[in-house]
């Protein structure tokens, strides 16, 4: 393998706990498909092979020389491109939900517009692999039930496709539209939410009080608990009379809220100032809980299996926001920890 793929190049396993290594793993695949290919021929002309490796071995190189297989790698090694950097900036810790939504929604557009691209895909993998093709190289035949005609009625014709059309309705098209269908999926919660706060992004813009009102109503009926629905339509026509008087183009959630708290508005907008904090406190995606799971592993090993909760909660803890931690001066801490625990007691004067 090092021979053939070079120090550029190299293989990627499968991960239990990262999605992204699947992307890896295709990803480089597609890229040293050739020579994966030369160093498995290599193995299996080897004299020094063993018989069950040299079948496993033409095996694979069987099933890498199937046209299905190229134009699948070609496929995801690009889908599965996009989707590992969506996701990255899908952990992002200050990642708001009006952004993610437009991304599952960028994503959705993405594999849309790829949808009519499949034939773009198989001349790449044919330029790669002239002599490779398709499994069944006869065409297909659709055989449909015999019976009877009745006078005026239409006969059913049988249909054939070729390799090439086959693959692209049997499998290209269903991998490509049940994408699209589970992110729209994902996608409608965080719409739903994104609709609910999104008249507070686009305050400037609207023309007539009632509309302002409309919004503010559907709002408070949501967040009634937090938010007095009439405080709140004065606000926000208020807050769009301020935001008139700013030089600045576009608005957004996060970039109001500093604007507010820099000013120090937090008074005069109480009500929005907690609107805002309800829809910024809300998480993208639940990383952080996942990646604390991933920190007991390392905090909780054989050598600290019996340390209380308060103490595992306060280490775990420390671990997770280890780049604050790292920013504190630890002199005053050790010295105030010390005092407290210090054992010498002065003998009184006999």
């Amino acid at each position: 393998m090092k021979k053939c793929l070079g120090s550029h190049h190299v293989l990627k396993s499968l991960s239990e706990t990262r999605w992204s290594a699947r992307a890896d793993a295709v990803t480089a695949l597609c890229n040293g498909y050739k020579e994966i290919l030369d160093a498995l021929k290599t193995i299996e002309i080897d004299d020094k092979t063993s018989p069950n490796v040299k079948n496993e071995t033409h095996g694979l190189i069987k099933k890498m020389k199937k046209l299905e297989n190229i134009v699948l790698t070609e496929i995801w090694s690009k889908i599965l491109s996009r989707i590992n950097e969506t996701n990255k900036n899908l952990q992002k810790e200050n990642l708001t939900i009006d952004v993610g939504s437009k991304l599952f929604d960028s994503l959705a557009g993405f594999l849309s517009e790829i949808r009519d691209n499949f034939y773009s895909y198989e001349s790449s993998a044919r330029e790669k692999f002239p002599d490779s093709d398709y499994k069944d190289l006869h065409q297909r035949t659709k055989k449909r039930s015999i019976h009877l005609t009745l006078p005026g009625e239409l006969t059913n014709k049988s249909t054939s496709f070729s390799g090439s059309e086959k693959f692209k309705i049997e499998t290209y098209f269903p991998i490509i539209d049940t994408l699209i269908t589970q992110l729209k999926i994902r996608a409608k919660s965080y719409n739903t939410i994104n609709k609910l706060f999104g008249f507070f992004s686009n305050l400037k813009n609207l023309e007539t009080k009632e509309e302002v009102q409309v919004h503010c109503k559907t709002f408070a009926e949501f967040y009634h608990v937090d938010i007095n629905e009439n405080e709140l339509i004065l606000e926000c026509i208020h807050l769009k009379a301020y935001l008139s008087e700013l030089d600045i183009s576009e608005f957004s959630i996060s970039s109001t809220y500093k604007c507010l708290k820099s000013n120090r508005l937090e008074e005069t907008f109480p009500n929005i100032i907690i609107s805002f904090r309800i829809f910024l406190s809300m998480m993208i995606t639940n990383c952080s809980g996942e990646r604390s799971f991933s920190k007991l592993n390392l905090i909780k090993e054989e050598l600290r299996s019996t340390m209380s909760q308060k103490r595992l909660n306060s280490l775990s803890l420390m671990s997770i926001e280890h780049e604050l931690l790292s920013s504190l001066d630890y002199e005053n801490v050790i010295e105030d920890f010390a005092n407290e625990k210090a054992r010498k007691k002065p003998l009184k004067s006999i």
